[in-house]
């Protein structure tokens, strides 16, 4: 039987196709790296590689996402411990400050410290993350949130909101990118304690103008009795220094039947015991402010808290007159005035201020060892999901070169075979 040579070129020209494009994909593969580059590489895998390809590009968007979240979060915490710090230095200046030793340079020096940490307090209230304000809420982002008010400044206002900022939902858990401003600062607080800004500027206004306050400030009343001020509504008639009931300590009138004072060596005018212990016209409050020009000192009295507090601008002394009775003792007044109560008062103040901001670190802190945790485990699923991707996809250099040699070496026998056939002629078949 003979066959057309037609066939036989067709044959060997369909081989040397087949050949080809096996050895291109093999070269293809080995130059690649990759196997499996299309759906009809491998149907059988294509499924899994493609949801494998979708996981780790979720994964590495959130790898992304927290990195981000990282990035802010420490920038925070950045602020915050700056804001710690600085807390800390007030109230060192404060301790300093509460010395009687200190002269009117020394209180300078204070005042201008203390000056330099409200600048310092507005700037952390103004921190940014890739341009945006990380205290200020959903406000602005152009301006800046925290304004003192004033130079040196005398308040401070804040143009922002509390709102959460740049939220992130990962694992099931919603993470806010930094902390409110009433939360860092103290600002506006619910228990109307002041704020990181007010606390820095009272303490810097009693050290710059002293305020030399009474340091018992206790009620003039006894436990579980009543001292009323001015009446208002049902409430009884003010409380008189003739109702001895009233008092823990009874009021004994001097030898003129009344009350005096000496305060800075000034005596008061005599109080009769008809007159009331609060602040209204008549009243014991009243007959110290009268004589507020020549001793320095003013009374206030708090019908919430039922107690007289005196004021002065110096220190000052309290006693009583001789034969003027024990008002001092009824109303638990000290003897001396000086600056201890009011810069303890502020010690306080910082303090309350520092817990408050360290609260909100701690919350910082908290939530960047969250977003540490996920991030770990991130990386380590895209790793393994990368390694499951590649054992589908990646080309065994081995078998693969081995196969690429084979179809090379075939391919060349395919061309040496048709070129010989090319050679023959009908003479060569008839002989």
């Amino acid at each position: 039987m003979r066959i057309a040579t037609s066939t036989i070129y067709s044959q060997q020209t369909a081989a040397i196709d087949s050949q080809s494009a096996q050895y291109a994909q093999l070269g293809q593969e080995l130059s690649s790296g990759k196997s499996l580059n299309e759906p009809s590489d491998d149907p059988s895998q294509i499924a899994q590689d493609l949801d494998l390809h979708n996981t780790i590009a979720t994964q590495t968007q959130q790898t992304s996402d927290t990195t981000d979240a990282t990035n802010q979060l420490t920038q925070t915490d950045s602020a915050l411990s700056g804001l710690t710090s600085l807390l800390q230095s007030a109230n060192q200046l404060a301790v300093e400050a509460a010395s009687s030793a200190l002269d009117t340079t020394d209180r300078s020096s204070i005042v201008s410290q203390l000056n330099q940490l409200i600048s310092q307090a507005v700037s952390y209230g103004n921190s940014e993350y890739a341009g945006t304000y990380i205290f200020a809420g959903t406000g602005s982002t152009t301006t800046p949130p925290v304004q003192a008010v004033g130079n040196p400044p005398t308040s401070v206002t804040f143009s922002g909101n509390e709102a959460s900022q740049g939220q992130i939902l990962l694992n099931g858990e919603d993470f806010s990118l930094s902390t409110t401003f009433q939360a860092a600062f103290n600002y506006n607080a619910a228990d109307g304690s002041p704020s990181v800004f007010q606390t820095l500027i009272n303490l810097r206004d009693q050290i710059q103008t002293p305020a030399y306050t009474d340091v018992s400030q206790a009620a003039i009343n006894a436990p579980g009795q009543l001292v009323y001020g001015t009446p208002t509504g049902a409430a009884p008639a003010s409380t008189l220094l003739s109702n001895t009931a009233a008092f823990a300590t009874t009021p004994v009138p001097g030898g003129g039947g009344g009350y005096t004072l000496d305060i800075n060596g000034v005596n008061t005018a005599v109080i009769p015991p008809g007159d009331a212990v609060d602040g209204a016209a008549g009243s014991v409050v009243s007959a110290i402010n009268a004589i507020t020009a020549q001793t320095g000192v003013t009374a206030t009295y708090n019908e919430t808290t039922q107690s007289m507090t005196l004021t002065g601008t110096n220190s000052f002394t309290v006693a009583d007159a001789a034969g003027g009775g024990n008002l001092t003792e009824v109303l638990n007044l000290a003897a001396q005035g000086d600056t201890v109560q009011p810069i303890s008062t502020q010690l306080g103040a910082i303090s309350n201020a520092l817990n408050v901001t360290l609260t909100a670190r701690s919350a910082v802190g908290a939530k960047l060892q969250t977003l540490s945790s996920v991030s770990s485990q991130l990386q380590t699923d895209t790793t393994d999901n990368t390694n499951v991707e590649s054992g589908i996809e990646d080309t065994s250099v081995a078998s693969t070169t081995t196969a690429f040699t084979a179809t090379q070496t075939a391919l060349e026998a395919a061309y040496s075979t048709t070129t010989r056939l090319e050679q023959q002629t009908l003479f060569s078949y008839l002989s």
